[in-house]
C-alpha cells in the first residue's frame, strides 16, 4: 500500500512537472512554424549607366541564373501567396508562392512619374492554377487562409547581394555585403557560390 501511495505521488509529480514543459515545448513550436523563414532568391546588381543596372537573378536551386536590366535607383521582387491557417502551419504546411515579376522603380515620386520603368514577368503561370478558384466559399472550410500579393524594394548597390526569404506572412529582404577576391596571408583567396 505504501509503495502504490508513493508511486502514485511520483506520477502526480511528474505529470505537474511534465505539463509545464510540454506547454513550453508546444510553444516554442508554435513560435518556431510561425515564424519561418526559407531564401527563394538572389539579387545581385551591375551599374551600366547612371540608374540602369544588369542584374543577376537566382531562384530555385540557386544555380541557374536569370539576367534582366533595370532603370531606376531601386529593384521590386513581387510573388503571389497563398497562406495556411495558423492550425495547418503547426502541423508542417508552410506558405506556397510564386514569384511573378521584377521591375525597377524610383525613390523619388516625380521621377517615377517622368522616367522609364522596365519590368519582367519572371514566374510562368501553371496550365491549371487551383488558385483561380478560390473562392470566399471555399476558403471558409478549407486550410487556406488567404491569397495575396506580396512585394519587396530596396535601393540597388552593386556592392551587395540581396537575399529574399519567404516568411509565413509574405517576402521579406536582406542584404549582404558581397565577398570579393582579396589577398589574406600572401594568398589570393577567392569566394565560390554554391548551390544550395
Amino acid at each position: 500500500m505504501r509503495v502504490r501511495k508513493l508511486s502514485l505521488s511520483l506520477a502526480a509529480l511528474l505529470a505537474i512537472l511534465g505539463l509545464p514543459l510540454a506547454l513550453i515545448g508546444w510553444n516554442l513550436h508554435t513560435f518556431t512554424r510561425l515564424t519561418d523563414e526559407a531564401p527563394i532568391a538572389t539579387l545581385r546588381f551591375e551599374r551600366l549607366a547612371p540608374r540602369q543596372y544588369a542584374v543577376e537573378l537566382r531562384s530555385g536551386d540557386f544555380c541557374q541564373a536569370q539576367h534582366y536590366r533595370l532603370q531606376g535607383d531601386q529593384w521590386r521582387l513581387d510573388a503571389r501567396f497563398l497562406k495556411w491557417k495558423p492550425i495547418a502551419n503547426l502541423f508542417g504546411l508552410d506558405a506556397r508562392y510564386r514569384l511573378e515579376r521584377l521591375s525597377g522603380r524610383y525613390s523619388n515620386i516625380d521621377e517615377a512619374r517622368q522616367q522609364p520603368t522596365v519590368a519582367y514577368q519572371i514566374g510562368d503561370k501553371p496550365a491549371l492554377d487551383l488558385t483561380d478558384y478560390l473562392d470566399d466559399k471555399w476558403l471558409s472550410w478549407s486550410p487556406v487562409d488567404t491569397l495575396f500579393g506580396s512585394s519587396v524594394y530596396q535601393n540597388i548597390d552593386p556592392d551587395f547581394e540581396y537575399v529574399v526569404y519567404r516568411s509565413q506572412a509574405g517576402l521579406l529582404v536582406r542584404r549582404h555585403r558581397l565577398d570579393t577576391a582579396r589577398f589574406e596571408n600572401g594568398a589570393l583567396v577567392i569566394p565560390i557560390r554554391k548551390c544550395r
